[in-house]
């Protein structure tokens, strides 16, 4: 009886593992690493589920970087958001963890947002693209604290992740990655035994967590703040843009700034995560 009961409890939890978070379709059926937008819609954060699995949403926040940094700031002092120590801040990305239940009051507290644009990847196994951005050669921007020159290159900020149990209740993986990949193919070469890698990820482009189902994902950029005329006695230049600022301010809406969440939704087989 109990080598049965364990047998049992063994298959759920490898069903558990394998269907955790899976991308599902309006008729009902799942695929793996399929996605549907509901761009149409503008649902917001409203609590309804419409599919297992991660699902990626795109808000657009004032683009002064005055009121985003107080933005934040206001936001972390209530308890909104979580900071992430990460590499990919050297590349001007800040990451926090929030609570998925006061998503909307975050936006408001950020500055608002008019949009929301929301896309369900369920399980994502691979990389994919949340952010992508070209660079031309020579292209100047702040890395690490210091301007730095990028080849002519193609930026890439991936995600990948997947829900799996735990004794202690259901979790969510997830990976970002910070890639730069060269856009002319492959090139002739003296030696064809030397092999040309395409795509590399940027020193200290990559970030692993964990999230509750209660928690989000956020990822911003971290503003630029330029010192007032007054406190620059008017030497004040504006630094180059960072790659973080290059992909969701310059590439943004008009007026806006980006901010990316990935929130997530749990098979119900999965048990709930224990309090902490």
């Amino acid at each position: 009886m109990f080598a049965g009961a364990a047998i049992i409890v063994s298959l759920l939890a490898g069903a558990a593992l394998l269907g955790g978070c899976r991308s599902s379709n309006a008729n009902g059926s799942s695929g793996q690493g399929s996605s549907s937008t509901d761009n149409g819609e503008n649902h917001r954060f409203d609590g309804q589920t419409r599919g297992v699995g991660l699902e990626l949403h795109r808000a657009y926040l004032p683009i002064d970087a005055k009121i985003r940094a107080q933005g934040i700031l206001d936001a972390t002092r209530a308890g909104l958001l979580e900071p992430i120590e990460s590499g990919v801040s050297a590349s001007g990305f800040a990451m926090y963890r929030a609570p998925s239940a006061r998503l909307e009051e975050l936006l408001t507290v950020l500055g608002g947002s008019p949009q929301l644009h929301s896309t369900l990847l369920g399980t994502l196994p691979n990389w994919a693209d949340m952010e992508a951005a070209r660079v031309g050669a020579g292209r100047t921007l702040f890395f690490a604290g210091h301007p730095r020159q990028f080849p002519e290159s193609i930026l890439r900020l991936s995600l990948r992740g997947w829900c799996f149990p735990t004794v202690d209740g259901a979790r969510a993986r997830i990976e970002l990655r910070l890639s730069s990949e060269d856009p002319r193919g492959e090139r002739a070469t003296l030696d064809p035994t030397t092999e040309r890698i395409r795509t590399r990820e940027i020193d200290g482009g990559r970030a692993v967590l964990e999230l509750l189902p209660e928690q989000a994902l956020v990822v911003l950029e971290i503003p630029l703040v330029a010192p007032d005329d007054a406190e620059s006695d008017g030497l004040a230049a504006a630094p180059p843009p960072t790659i973080a600022s290059l992909m969701l301010a310059e590439q943004s809406i008009a007026g806006r700034a980006t901010v990316l969440i990935v929130t997530t939704a749990f098979a119900d087989m999965l048990p709930p995560s224990k309090p902490r």
